[in-house]
């Protein structure tokens, strides 16, 4: 057990290196940031190095060195999609505070059931990527998603033709500011956020974009053959959420009624819920055996292979048959069951067979939320690594 003596003295150091950070961010403001057109950029603070490190200590991430001090902004900006365009959608921008960014990072967050805990806050999630990128000197952008943040409507959770060009929107955004490398983006996401990351990619590069890479943890990709069976079992205790925000989502997207898919009770339940409750009133008002919040058409076609348009979305929005160029780096925790390791080890066998530079790689037996904080080092040595790959073959700017 520690002495009173030494935890006086870690006390006064945790209360030095405070004051030393306030003291810092007193002389440290964002500087202006002239927003393209249609764009409202809106400076929010500066994280000086030394709150940068302290942040990172505290949040357990390692190995992860600091040399820039980051400024944030809000982003609100719109995207174009095949059904029309997205407006008002919002997301966190991080530029290093004392220089050019050598090339934009997006980084893709997970599953978010409440409007305003999002990165454009900005949250945990939006000031972790901009420190562990923008403090090494690249620009970050952190999208909030379409029915997130300042965006009105639903989250269309899982429903790629809204996420991708919205993911990818931003990235563009970032791209055209002043003093920020136009170099192909590197991308990177958790959890939703490394399903939402690989559908970016395949949609900027069906626009005719490349990307330098895409590291991913913890990633949902075969939704239908992998995803929603192991959600139905229901060994997560988040698995009736993830399975209900995807219902409603869906249903408001793709135009059906809430109540085809799940039975009376728990329609008007998600309903009420996805309005605003807390992820734990959520999970907690939800029934642990995710089976008993659908009707019996569904259950009936689940279970027998038959039709019902939510197993369609479902397949339609799943990514193993993605045809992407970009190097994929797949990190999964051997312990998760919020999503299944054969998530990422079966999407990098069917690619690899294809040719594709694909790795699953396991950061060791952690679960879900751990897995993120063990492959947070690891991604970015793979950027390094891709960067001096890029410099030894002479790639220009696209």
């Amino acid at each position: 057990m520690m002495s009173w003596t030494i935890a006086i003295r870690v006390l006064v150091a945790l209360a030095v290196v405070v004051a030393a950070a306030w003291m810092l961010m007193a002389s440290y403001r964002p500087h202006e940031v002239p927003a393209p057109a249609g764009v409202v950029i809106t400076p929010l603070r500066t994280i000086t190095t030394i709150e940068a490190r302290f942040l990172l200590l505290l949040s357990g991430v390692s190995h992860v060195p600091i040399s820039h001090a980051v400024d944030l902004y809000r982003v609100r900006y719109s995207a174009q999609t095949q059904r029309g365009l997205l407006k008002d959608l919002s997301g966190l921008l991080a530029l290093p505070h004392d220089g050019a960014a050598k090339r934009v990072v997006s980084f893709q967050h997970g599953t978010s059931t409440t409007r305003s805990a999002v990165p454009s806050a900005p949250d945990g999630t939006g000031i972790a990527a901009s420190i562990a990128f923008g403090g090494n000197g690249y620009a970050v952008v952190v999208p909030d998603y379409p029915g997130l943040g300042s965006s009105a409507g639903r989250h269309p959770y899982y429903v790629a033709e809204a996420i991708a060009p919205s993911v990818a929107a931003l990235i563009d955004v970032a791209q055209n500011l002043k003093g920020v490398s136009r170099l192909p983006a590197f991308l990177a996401g958790f959890s939703q956020g490394g399903w939402a990351s690989l559908a970016a990619v395949r949609h900027i590069e069906g626009q005719g974009g490349h990307v330098l890479g895409s590291a991913q943890v913890a990633g949902a990709y075969d939704l239908r053959n992998i995803s929603l069976p192991e959600a139905m079992k229901g060994r997560s205790r988040s698995s009736s959420l993830y399975l209900a925000y995807a219902a409603w989502g869906h249903a408001d997207f793709y135009g059906h009624p809430l109540g085809s898919v799940l039975n009376a009770h728990h329609a008007r339940l998600a309903e009420e819920l996805f309005a605003g409750a807390s992820p734990d009133e959520i999970v907690q008002r939800l029934p642990s055996n995710p089976r008993r919040m659908f009707n019996d058409a569904f259950l009936q076609a689940f279970d027998l292979g038959g039709e019902h348009w939510f197993l369609e979305t479902f397949k339609e929005n799943g990514l193993v048959e993605a045809d992407v160029r970009a190097p994929l780096r797949l990190y999964f925790g051997s312990r998760d069951v919020d999503v299944s390791p054969r998530e990422s080890i079966a999407l990098a066998e069917g690619m690899r067979a294809q040719g594709k530079d694909v790795e699953a790689i396991t950061v060791g037996p952690l679960d879900h939320d751990q897995s993120m904080l063990a492959a947070a080092p690891l991604i970015l040595k793979w950027l390094l690594e891709l960067e001096e790959q890029e410099r030894e073959t002479g790639i220009k700017p696209h």
